[in-house]
């Protein structure tokens, strides 16, 4: 619920505490009329009102009960006490169905926050490391071509990567290569204190301190902490410490680093290597979830698990996970658009659109898969339902149609795009929880 989650028991003992507590007190103003039920304002109404509205139906009931029972006793010869619990019984039902549809209303907008907050960080941190791509890539690419993201990605697509150790180590060695870090470990954190290390490198005691200040205004203030943070500068061993914080808001892992060259010991830096830490780990726990998720069978899904499977694969089953469960859940629908060809020249064209087009929006996720003769594309579209998909369907099939008539008259499509072609795209949307309907009909199982 909205609400902070209380035991049944102990809401039972409140709501039974509170009735005699009403009953006491309405013995003391009137003891012939103990639950004032004879005056011109109704205090029972109001009472049942406010527990079946904080506490639900279930505690409403067991106060009206209360209720009841001490009428049997002190108003049984009273001719109206039936019809009043009876009157009262009715109000208890529609506070109760009140109280549902409004914490229900209330639970699907949590959830749908709680879901933006974690795609915006995962955004941030993809778009901060593909700047970080983009100036390493302008200052090594001569004497290394290759781009700092397409390493984090070769590293992530690693089948050993659903390994906590191996995936520090991946983490410790990106470090190393491109940001001099000499010496530095990663740590399990559990109930906010180092609880194991995950892997080192360098001259770096696996043995630290648990009461090291550095560490412990890291994981205290959930935000990375370097030296000059800290007024006195005796209380650590360390120069930077980065928290890595999970979707509940809670430490799991914390990167340590002892010792960095002291032209590379700047705020740029070490914001870099705060991103790039955080990057790699959510791109980890994403893996982690999506192997749990399958293993529990909440969500099995069949797309097949290769050993180097492709990071956007990855994050898109994890999306059609996580949004079959908010359905099943909290009845909140999510679409899946499929646009399928067998014309490889009008695949790219489709890729490309995907890729520039403004009617797509931050959070839609897109895929495109070779399968057998058939070249798929998925389109997952959050919290759309039906109706509304319709809308947006026929709009992206009136901005590729146009596209299409377009691009069909460039001297290098025109003898590979005809009209054929694109009348025989296969277009079509369906529940995010039909996705493996989707793979078998597109024969990509």
């Amino acid at each position: 619920m909205t609400l902070k989650r209380q035991s049944p028991l102990v809401k039972a003992l409140e709501v039974i505490g509170l009735s005699l507590v009403i009953v006491i007190g309405g013995s003391f103003f009137d003891k012939s009329d103990p639950l004032l039920i004879h005056y011109h304002f109704s205090f029972l109404i109001l009472w049942l009102a406010i527990v079946t509205l904080f506490y639900g139906l279930n505690m409403g009931l067991l106060m009206w009960i209360n209720f009841a029972i001490v009428s049997f006793f002190t108003y049984k010869d009273d001719p109206i006490f039936t019809s009043v619990l009876l009157e009262n019984l009715f109000f208890v039902f529609l506070f109760g169905l009140f109280f549902s549809n409004l914490h229900s209303e209330m639970d699907k907008y949590k959830v749908k926050t709680n879901y933006l907050q974690l795609r915006l960080k995962e955004l941030t941190n993809a778009f901060f490391t593909l700047k970080i791509s983009h100036d390493k890539l302008e200052s090594i690419y001569i004497i290394q071509p290759a781009s700092f993201r397409f390493v984090i990605a070769e590293i992530l697509e690693s089948s050993e990567h659903n390994i906590p150790t191996e995936s520090a180590r991946n983490t410790l060695r990106i470090l190393k290569k491109f940001f001099s870090v000499n010496s530095a470990m990663i740590w399990k954190v559990q109930k906010n204190k180092p609880y194991q290390p995950f892997a080192s490198i360098g001259n770096i005691d696996e043995k630290i301190d648990t009461n090291d200040k550095l560490i412990q205004e890291a994981i205290a203030q959930k935000k990375a902490i370097y030296l000059n943070d800290l007024e006195n500068k005796e209380q650590t061993s360390y120069l930077y410490a980065v928290p890595f914080i999970d979707k509940y808001d809670t430490v799991v892992a914390i990167l340590i680093i002892k010792e960095i060259p002291f032209l590379f010991y700047h705020e740029d830096t070490l914001l870099k290597i705060n991103v790039v830490f955080n990057y790699i780990w959510t791109e980890y726990k994403k893996r982690a979830s999506l192997d749990r998720i399958v293993k529990n069978q909440e969500c099995n899904i069949a797309l097949k698990n290769k050993n180097h499977e492709r990071q956007d694969i990855v994050d898109f089953k994890l999306e059609v996970a996580r949004l079959t469960n908010i359905l099943n859940g909290f009845n909140i629908d999510s679409r899946i658009y499929v646009i399928a060809t067998t014309n490889k020249n009008l695949h790219l064209e489709i890729a490309d659109f995907i890729y520039n087009n403004d009617i797509l929006e931050i959070l839609d996720q897109s895929i495109a898969l070779e399968c057998k003769e058939n070249y798929v594309h998925f389109i997952l579209i959050p919290f759309v339902s039906n109706p509304a998909m319709h809308q947006k369907s026929k709009e992206l099939e009136y901005a590729l149609e146009n596209r299409l008539r377009k691009r069909k008259f460039s001297k290098a499509l025109e003898q590979h795009l005809s009209t054929k072609d694109y009348e025989s795209l296969r277009k079509k949307h369906t529940s995010v929880r039909n996705f493996n309907a989707l793979l078998e009909e597109f024969c990509c199982v």
